[in-house]
């Protein structure tokens, strides 16, 4: 049908329905796999203060617990001198938590009596200090426990506590990232799958609103493979040169492809039936995919309302075919549920057109 394409070229939105997705695909990715974070730069920016207010006897078994700590922990470490001046640092951002040891730290330390350390947080402050400083309880105190344990039993045994590690570990990754950029990839490309998808077919169906009705069913079919081809291809261009591996280039290109492909038509067929009131629906939908999709945190960890949600419709087997893409792990698309969604597309699509054609022929 080439008089639909004519009829499509001369609509206000021919321009921006064809190159949006591509947009949107280039420049989320680009600023998100450009300066992906680095969670060694990201523990080793956290500024943890100490307040010592420990009193004896000398030498003082705070102090030892401080140098474990430091060497221990990842985080840089300030010694403050009361814990007014503590919670200035806290409050100017100084300082990302603080730690308190108490007066009678030593001597409870070399006794056979239960101690505790105070730790002020504050959630004004970076999300990823916040995030760490919500775990550092746990951190501290089971550092602080090895490290007392260690101290009673060689007390007991009239030995000087041994300073270093009792245990070590020996580290195996079976799926190493290769780059900085690598670990946010499945996300980005889950993310911008979505939202090309969605504002894709948001525009098509606007630029095609007016079109006769077998018209722009046809092209409401043909030109999303065309549009999501170039912008998938222009993301997976993004992935291949920012994680450095050339060899996922050609399977993000294709799954991108599909995914997109068949949510733009499962989204234009639902827009031709419910019309855009349909955002209601998918716009929460795709805003949801960071959860949704399981790359960055597994669908267990998400509110229990979406959890259902999850547990329900797969989509986090879409993100964990990304993963297998970018890291080489097992998991594949789920080709049931992609196929049932472009079916139910096409199908709103070109039933709706084919009954309206009828129904405006009848009167």
């Amino acid at each position: 049908m080439p008089s639909s394409f004519s009829d499509f070229r001369r609509s206000e939105l021919f321009k921006p329905a064809i190159i949006v997705p591509t947009v949107i695909m280039l420049v989320f990715s680009i600023f998100n796999l450009t300066a992906p974070p680095d969670p060694a730069r990201i523990l080793s920016s956290f500024e943890l203060g100490i307040v010592n207010e420990d009193v004896g006897p000398f030498p003082l078994i705070s102090t030892k617990a401080i140098k474990g700590i430091s060497k221990s922990l990842p985080f840089r470490v300030t010694l403050l001198k009361d814990s007014n001046t503590a919670k200035d640092a806290l409050l100017k951002g100084q300082v990302s938590s603080v730690i308190t040891f108490p007066e009678n730290f030593s001597q409870l330390a070399l006794s056979n009596k239960n101690l505790s350390i105070g730790v002020l947080n504050s959630q004004h402050l970076t999300i990823a200090e916040t995030q760490i400083a919500s775990q550092l309880p746990s951190m501290l105190q089971m550092a602080l426990s090895t490290f007392v344990s260690n101290l009673r039993a060689s007390r007991l045994n009239n030995q000087s506590p041994d300073s270093g590690m009792l245990v070590t570990t020996n580290v195996e990754t079976m799926f190493k990232a290769k780059s900085l950029a690598s670990p946010p990839t499945p996300f980005v490309m889950s993310f911008t799958t979505w939202m090309a998808s969605m504002v894709g077919a948001i525009l098509l169906f606007l630029g095609t609103r007016q079109m006769a009705f077998l018209n722009r069913a046809y092209v409401r079919t043909i030109v999303p493979v065309m549009t999501m081809g170039f912008a998938s291809f222009t993301l997976a261009t993004v992935v291949t040169l920012t994680t450095l591996q050339w060899d996922v280039f050609l399977m993000a290109w294709l799954s991108v492809w599909l995914v997109s492909v068949c949510l733009t038509w499962l989204f234009l067929g639902i827009f031709e039936i419910i019309g855009l009131s349909a955002l209601l629906i998918i716009l929460p939908l795709v805003q949801y995919q960071s959860v949704l999709s399981g790359s960055v945190a597994p669908v267990s960890a998400a509110p229990d309302w979406l959890e259902r949600i999850g547990t329900a419709v797969p989509f986090d087997a879409i993100g964990a075919a990304y993963r297998a893409i970018i890291f080489g792990s097992d998991a594949s698309l789920p080709f049931i549920w992609l196929s049932s969604a472009a079916l139910i597309g096409i199908v709103l699509s070109w039933g709706s057109a084919i009954f309206k054609g009828r129904m405006r022929r009848r009167w």
